[in-house]
Parts: structure tokens; sequence; C-alpha cells
């Protein structure tokens, strides 16, 4: 792995010595700067640990997006806002921007087979998209292993419109057929091509494959209500129970019935808070950070410190530099919207619901800087002296230069590219809030410490953050925004 991360580095540093032949360029307008030194020195790890050891405690239940505890941390993040001066983000009155979302949850599926009412997770669980509906008494149909493939078709001489089918999981071993078959949406999309109602998939495994998947199914799915992009090319339940549940209902030729009732609209929040800039204040510079995180675990609640509560406090913090700067007569000139936004673990939600819906008009928005999971150290790097950046030569070239610049004469940290190739498998430029700004042509970066053993898991706790690095890193963003919030034009983006 060391070797492999060497290679990796060293292609990106090459790249770099070609792609940005033009640094000289672009030089600091406003950086180093002492009111700017002053300010920085007030994001101290000691506010920061004061801030996240409230977000990040059992009291907010893992902040999970639309329930109780992502309320109780954005009315948290509000009252900071207005403690520290920032105008409402939203309207004069309102510093959080109300969004709908669609919740999907599987527990609340009924199924009966004949006399027989199966239950969640015992007897049967599902995957796939499911709409609200209901199925009376439907006939059921046995359909091999649902394949349809030119060698090979179960569908022959089968009529199964308007009926349930019951296929064997996987695929024959005395057939050739392609290997996709095996894939459930496969043979779903062939179900739904041929007029059938529903799909129950027998499994041998079954107990097995309901513990690989427990987290998965037990936790509800959520969408942003009437967004109007998502097209399924399958719309019927999709349901699995075992060969031993299976060979004791067909003696009976039983039917099928289902009460399909999962869909719930509720709503979630981001929470904006804004300053004004001097004299070019039409012009926006946007700092956004996720505060959401993804609740429980098997009972056990996920705080998610590093996920995002680094980023977001570290947005609190910022936020409160600006602030003071402002009080003092120190700009900015740009004006800079701190939002925190909601939904993020689940698809990025909030931030493409403002980008959507944007409170102030996108054609104006200059950047945004988006902070995400900072707070810890990966398996990458022997010290923690360092950050992963992402995204910042993409839109605008300028960008990245004033960020190395920046990073050169005031914070001293290796910057590392390595997730910043447009080959990464991991795929992190399009896995965190600035895509949602990134799609709209607005340059972004990603800032980012790398995933770790705690990732997404109940220990995400508030002791293992690295307080010092994230101090330092939160102190990079501020002069980054200071510097494209002050100098005279706004960044260029590339040709």
């Amino acid at each position: 792995m060391r070797k492999s991360y060497f290679v990796i580095g060293l292609f990106v540093l090459l790249s770099s010595c070609v792609i940005f032949k033009k640094k000289g360029d672009v030089k600091l307008e406003t950086l180093p700067n002492d009111a700017a030194k002053k300010y920085a020195a007030t994001i101290t790890p000691d506010d920061l640990k004061r801030h996240l050891s409230i977000l990040a405690s059992d009291e907010y239940e893992g902040r999970e997006t639309a329930m109780p505890g992502q309320k109780k941390a954005a009315k948290y993040i509000e009252n900071h806002f207005i403690e520290i001066g920032l105008e409402p983000g939203v309207n004069e009155s309102s510093y959080q921007q109300s969004f709908p979302v669609v919740l999907k949850d599987p527990s609340k599926v009924e199924v009966t087979f004949g006399e027989n009412n199966l239950d969640f997770l015992k007897d049967f669980y599902y995957l796939g998209n499911l709409e609200d509906t209901v199925f009376n008494n439907i006939e059921i149909i046995e359909l091999g292993y649902g394949i349809d493939d030119e060698n090979y078709s179960d569908y022959k001489g089968k009529d199964v419109k308007g009926k349930f089918i019951v296929v064997k999981d996987g695929i024959p071993e005395d057939v050739e057929v392609g290997v996709s078959w095996g894939s459930y949406r496969n043979k779903l999309t062939t179900a739904t091509e041929h007029g059938a109602l529903g799909m129950i998939t027998v499994q041998r495994e079954f107990k097995e494959r309901v513990e690989q998947i427990r987290y998965f199914v037990q936790n509800p799915k959520m969408q942003l209500h009437d967004k109007g992009k998502q097209q399924h090319i399958y719309s019927i339940p999709n349901l699995y129970i075992s060969d031993s549940l299976w060979n004791s209902l067909r003696e009976n030729n039983s039917r099928i019935s289902m009460n399909i009732m999962t869909n719930e609209i509720i709503s979630s929040e981001n929470v904006l808070g804004f300053l004004e800039g001097t004299d070019l204040k039409e012009e926006i510079v946007v700092i956004t950070a996720h505060y959401d995180h993804i609740g429980y675990d098997n009972g056990e609640i996920c705080n998610g410190a590093d996920d995002d509560g680094s980023g977001t406090v570290s947005l609190l913090e910022i936020a409160e530099a600006f602030a003071m700067a402002s009080k003092d007569g120190k700009g900015p000139r740009r004006s800079i919207l701190f939002m925190t936004v909601s939904g993020e673990e689940k698809g990025l939600l909030g931030s493409e619901y403002y980008s959507d819906n944007p409170v102030y008009q996108l054609e104006n928005t200059v950047v945004d800087l988006n902070i995400d999971m900072i707070g810890r150290k990966d398996s990458l790097h022997e010290n923690d002296q360092y950050v992963y950046l992402i995204g910042a030569d993409r839109i605008s070239k300028d960008l990245h230069y004033i960020s190395e610049h920046v990073n050169k004469e005031l914070i001293n940290f290796e910057l590392d590219y390595t997730y910043n190739m447009e080959d990464d498998p991991n795929h992190f430029y399009y896995r965190s809030d600035h895509y949602n700004f990134a799609k709209h042509n607005i340059p972004v970066i990603f800032y980012f410490s790398g995933v770790h053993e705690d990732y997404h898991k109940p220990t995400d706790d508030v002791e293992k953050i690295l307080f010092p690095k994230l101090a330092k890193t939160a102190q990079l963003v501020f002069y980054t925004a200071w510097e494209i919030a002050n100098r005279t034009e706004r960044l260029r983006k590339n040709a």
C-alpha cells in the first residue's frame, strides 16, 4: 500500500507540474495580513472541542436527517449564528431552510400468503423500489430462476401478466447464461417488462443474508420530495423469503396479498447564516459542512464526531472569526454565506435542495469551500500535518493556485491531491456537498482528512479527534475564504 500510494502521489505531483504551468499568474492580494492572523488565531482547539462535545454527544442521537437529534443540532447552530451576529440567511427572520423529504420505511410493509402473515426480517425482506400500493389475493406462479436469455428462458410458454412470480436466487449451474442474470435488478426489470406485478426470490441462505443487510433495510431511505429526477426502470415489489418457508407455503397453493404504505413526507433543514460584504456584497462566498449523521447502528448511537461534526464545528468557528473581523471594520468585501446542510448521508439532499432552490443567485456565488471529515488521520500518512484537497483545479485554476499560496505562506500542510484524480476509484469528488455547487459550474474545494476505522460506526467519538490538526485545517479554510472574499477580481473559471 505504501508503495502504491507513493506512485500515485508522484503521478499527481508530475501532472500538476504540467497542468498548472501558469502558477505565477495568480498572486495573493490580501495575505499574509496581521488582521487575518489575529482572527484566525481565535479558531482554537479548545473552542472546537467545546462545540463538538455538545453536537457529537449522545444527547443529539446521531443527528440523523429529519429526526429529533438533527433538529436539536439545527437549533444549536442557529443560536450560535445569532450569538455571533450573523444575519438570518434565508429571509429577514429565518436561519433555517426547510426542505421536504420522502421517508420510505420498509417495516410498514404487510405481506400475507393465504392465511399466513409474514414478519419483516424474520420471514421476508425486500430490495429495490416500492411505491405505495395494495395487492389483494394475487395469483403466484413459479418461474425457475426468472431468466429470459436467448439461450435459455424461464418465461417460455408462461403467462405472468398480473401475477407474482417466484424465482430461485442466482443462476442455474447446468445452463449457459450471462452472469448478469445473477443480479436481482436484471430479473426484476425482465419481470416488469413481462407484466408481472411482483417478484419473490427464494434464498437458501436467507438468515445469513438478512444479517448482512440488516442495517441497510432497517434504516429508512430518504429522497427529496417531488424532485422529479429519479426514474426507476422497475417499480414492482421485490421480496425475499427462505426456501423452507416457500416449501411450506407452496403446498397450500397460496395467493399473496400486500399492503405497501411505506412513504411519509417529513422535513429537514439547512441552517444559513449570512455576513454581508462591504463594496462587493452581491458576490457570495459559500462555506459548507453537513451537520447530519446516520443516527443509530443496531441500537448504538453513532455520534459522528469526525463525520461531519469536525466540519460543522470548524464552520462555526470560521463564522465567528469573520463576524469578529466585520465588527472591527475589517471586511469582508464580498458577502459570506455560512451554510450547514442536512441530508448529506441520505444522498446530498440538503445541498441539492439549496442548489435547486438557491436563496442567493448561483451566478453570484463565487466559490464553495466544503468541509467534511477533517478531524482525524488516515493510515496513508505518517503524521497528521496534511489535508486532502478535492476539486480545486477542476473549474478554476485560480482557486487551486490561491489555495496553494495560502497554505505555503500561512499553514504549511502537505496538500494531498490523491483523491482529486479523475479516475479516483472512491469517487470522493461526487460524494460530498460541494458537488451540488460544482455541477452548476461553481468553483469548489472539498477539504478532507480521509477515512478511518471508525467511519460510520458508533466509535466515531470526540476523544478520537485531533483538535490541533482540526484547528489548523479550519484556519486554512478561513485564510482561503479571506483571500477570495477580499481580492479585487473574482475567481476566473477555466476556459
